[in-house]
């Protein structure tokens, strides 16, 4: 090793040493006076004076030298909040609709009641889950940096708000300021008379501090309004209602739904984002809905961004949407606004909003929505006379047997003529066994021979299968059903008509109307004529005990009316063959 960086170094050592020395012995330090305990504590500053190291580290509460020039702000500086003037608190806004929650912290809402709807538990719904997250997804983006809006700390201009029917709207405002003297607000508008709220977020203050914010931030170009919240599960069956679970998004004239179950192999089978002519985003379950909207109005299709995703862990779906900021009459820099839905599934209340809105209710294939929509607008006319959905169910059934009549009887002559070919259709089977070709050409000349149709007994079923779907989705989907009494132990026909809870089978059920309509069935198959031989036997006695587990669980309205048309199908049945009977038909099976 070289010694010269060694020897370089003592010397150096040497002189800082020396020259210390020798200052302390031409210049020694003047003794002090000594001060008396009590001056010495008042000179040292209290614990609580101290800045806090958020503080130090803001420059939010530190005394500042007037005498020296205030350092810039960052970008990141003026974007941050100024603290609220008072603590966090929930506004509660009640009105004959709906009880709603709003959190000046983020200005979130953390509760929504439907007032007018009752849970199976007790009390009103709550469609907003209890373990919603604080983080409620808003933010204003510019040009260079983002505002997140998600747990500002906003000021309210007031308490409480109670709407009675009738009365005028209300409007809820929170404030809340940057650092860089930019005033957030955040504005909710009341109607007693609706479900839907109107949400408006506006940016304004000074106009020089504003100015020279947005040097570093650019111009305010897009709003976002999140809900990431998902919905809360309602019914008490929960496991029959994941299916029902779903978020959807209107942009052009599309609409694209992603079903929650679709969550648990992988949460990107959720996401999406589009980017077009905005009109909604939302998420359903089986009868309420909670969907942002685009107002209408605006001059013409809104350009904007529509995003859903979800909570893997929490297994909530998430909706945003982002839509231009603009300025506004207010004198608003930059401002949005959105309709919140928080309500019910019901085409008249959904179709006011003019997006199409009630062609996101679950009403079956596109094929079947017609018919879906025709059913429930004839159920709600005959409630209208009749206020028993119970009732209405059985008169729907009454007359849908009615109305198929004439291809149930064609149906059944046809059936007893093919049980009457039975003997000679054996003969033939034995007469060309080997021979397929032969068999099915003589086969085909026995039918014709006896004008009998084997696809006869068919075609009802095939043509009231489109009915039935219909009137699945119309029985199993629509609200109006909710809470719906028929009579004794049906106290509800959108549920199974559950009589006790069996503890010996884990907790299950006992429904009755499936066991009533899966004996119904059975004696229906007594009456109809048996052509397949014993398969067809052992078949008949089979299927009522299928259908029994089918039916188990279904709402007890579908379960209702399958049991008066089973009833009416036996009877038609055993109607159609007495008469047959007496002209000399064969016996039933």
């Amino acid at each position: 090793m070289d010694r010269r960086p060694v020897i370089g170094f003592a010397l150096i050592f040497v002189m800082i040493i020396g020259y210390s020395l020798v200052m302390n012995k031409m210049y020694p330090p003047k003794p002090q006076p000594a001060q008396p305990v009590a001056a010495a504590a008042a000179t040292t500053p209290a614990p609580e004076t101290l800045p806090s190291p958020a503080a130090a580290a803001t420059g939010i509460g530190q005394q500042v030298d007037p005498s020296l020039p205030a350092a810039p702000l960052t970008m990141a500086q003026m974007l941050e909040p100024v603290p609220a003037e008072a603590a966090p608190s929930v506004i509660i806004v009640t009105t004959p609709l709906y009880r709603a929650r709003i959190d000046t912290r983020g200005g979130a809402v953390v509760g929504w009641e439907l007032l007018q709807h009752k849970a199976w538990q007790g009390g009103p719904v709550q469609v907003v889950p209890k373990d919603a997250p604080a983080d409620g997804g808003d933010a204003v983006l510019f040009r260079a940096a983002q505002l997140d809006l998600s747990l500002f700390p906003y000021t309210a201009d007031g308490g409480d708000l109670q709407l009675a029917a009738g009365s005028d709207k209300r409007t809820l405002v929170l404030k809340g300021m940057t650092r860089g003297g930019l005033e957030v607000r955040k504005i909710f508008t009341f109607d007693p008379a609706v479900y839907g709220v109107t949400v408006d977020i506006e940016l304004g203050g000074d106009s020089a501090a504003v100015g020279n914010m947005l040097v570093q931030t650019g111009t305010a170009d897009a709003v976002r309004f999140g809900w990431n919240h998902g919905i809360a599960p309602v019914e008490r069956r929960q496991k029959l209602e994941q299916a029902s679970l779903r978020s959807f998004v209107g942009i052009g004239e599309d609409i694209h739904f992603r079903k929650r179950m679709s969550m648990r192999k992988d949460v990107t089978k959720v996401e999406g984002q589009w980017r077009g002519s905005a009109r909604f985003a939302g998420l359903q379950d089986r009868y309420f809905t909670i969907i942002g909207i685009v107002p209408q109005g605006q001059g013409g299709p809104v350009e904007g961004t529509v995003r859903i995703g979800g909570n893997k862990e929490r297994m909530a779906q998430t909706w945003a949407i982002e839509l231009p900021a603009r300025r506004n009459e207010s004198g608003a820099i930059a401002a949005s606004r959105l309709e919140l839905y928080i309500g019910p599934q019901q085409a008249e209340l959904l179709r006011v909003y003019g997006h199409g809105l009630e062609k996101t209710m679950d009403m079956g294939w596109k094929w079947v929505r017609p018919l879906s929509t025709l059913v429930l607008k004839g159920m709600q006319l005959l409630y209208k006379v009749i206020p028993n959905y119970g009732i209405v169910i059985i008169i729907f059934s009454v007359l849908t047997k009615l109305m198929f009549y004439p291809l149930t009887k064609s149906s059944t002559q046809s059936m007893k003529k093919m049980a009457e070919l039975q003997p000679k259709l054996k003969a033939l089977q034995e007469k060309y066994k080997n021979d397929k070709e032969k068999l099915n050409q003589a086969t085909l000349k026995l039918y014709q021979e006896e004008k009998v149709n084997p696809l006869s007994s068919c075609l009802p079923l095939l043509i009231q299968s489109p009915v039935f779907i219909a009137l699945y989705q119309a029985f199993s989907r629509t609200i109006a059903l909710r809470g719906q009494p028929f009579f004794g132990w049906i106290s509800d026909l959108s549920q199974p008509d559950s009589v006790t809870t069996l503890s010996f089978l884990g907790g299950a059920d006992l429904n009755i109307l499936p066991f009533l309509m899966g004996i119904a069935m059975y004696y229906q198959t007594k009456f109809t004529p048996n052509t397949g031989g014993g398969q067809m036997a052992a078949m008949n006695t089979m299927m009522p005990v299928f259908m029994i587990f089918i039916f188990y669980n279904m709402p007890s309205g579908l379960v209702l009316y399958w049991l008066i048309n089973n009833v009416m199908q036996a009877y038609q049945s055993w109607q159609i063959h007495r008469t047959a009977g007496k002209s000399g038909g064969v016996a039933t099976a």
